[in-house]
């Protein structure tokens, strides 16, 4: 599958009440039927932006799928972080998604999901890192460790998944695509077409429904996925709910 190479503009979406309406130089406003919403652009000339994730002092970590981290602060300068993992950038793989954990300003941790390569490179599969943001010097990525990688890589160019979500119990859901075999998705000793369930640190919690490894892969949270790309945690069910992209008839 080929995809155009196509720059995008960043930019944040506020839902405003009317009488709170901002007057900002570079933003647009929408009146919808019950809500006033405000573009502002925030950076711009962007190669395929993936992931969006923003640090406690409202800069924001943004990835691009060819590979590159970037950090945007509310002002909109851009820059450059350093050391990010090596990407498999081909149809809808590269560098996906990104998390930030919820004891950032203690331990100053970040999750990266991505197409991971194989050892000559001509497969791939998802794989998620945890890494130190040093922002100290020269931006950069240090103690970049893979928590987690996808078993049995394949050639296949799709359905990645690669969504992150960190739960309220701290814990790490993964979504991973079927990879374009929807058969997989229905193997449970098999990464691909399922929800991961991780501690931080990669290991395996004794509460996911297959922790024994017995009847599925122990840090299998679902199966039978098709590529969810869309990952929320839901605070009034106290559940995650996921969106995929379906089949067109």
């Amino acid at each position: 599958m080929l995809f155009p190479l196509i720059y995008f503009t960043l930019v944040l979406t506020t839902i405003v009440a009317t009488a709170a309406l901002p007057t900002l130089a570079n933003s647009n406003i929408f009146k919808t039927q019950k809500h006033h919403v405000v573009v502002e652009t925030i950076a711009d000339n962007l190669e395929h932006p993936w992931g969006l994730a923003f640090l406690p002092n409202r800069s924001m970590l943004v990835t691009e799928r060819g590979g590159k981290l970037n950090l945007v602060s509310p002002g909109g300068k851009l820059t450059r972080i350093a050391n990010v993992p090596k990407v498999r950038a081909e149809g809808q793989g590269g560098l996906l998604d990104v998390a930030v954990d919820k004891e950032f300003s203690r331990n100053h941790i970040i999750y990266l999901s991505y197409s991971e390569p194989s050892a000559n490179g001509n497969k791939a599969g998802t794989a998620v890192v945890r890494a130190l943001l040093d922002l100290s010097g020269k931006a950069r990525l240090r103690n970049v460790k893979v928590i987690f990688t996808q078993s049995n890589k394949t050639d296949s160019d799709v359905h990645f998944g690669s969504r992150i979500v960190i739960a309220p119990d701290k814990t790490l859901f993964l979504t991973v695509g079927d990879r374009g075999d929807g058969n997989r998705a229905q193997d449970p000793f098999d990464h691909a077409g399922s929800v991961i369930r991780l501690n931080r640190d990669g290991s395996i919690p004794r509460n996911n429904p297959y922790s024994s490894g017995n009847r599925a892969l122990g840090e299998i949270w679902s199966t039978g996925h098709r590529n969810p790309q869309g990952a929320v945690w839901n605070p009034s069910t106290k559940s995650l709910w996921t969106v995929a992209h379906g089949a067109k008839g």
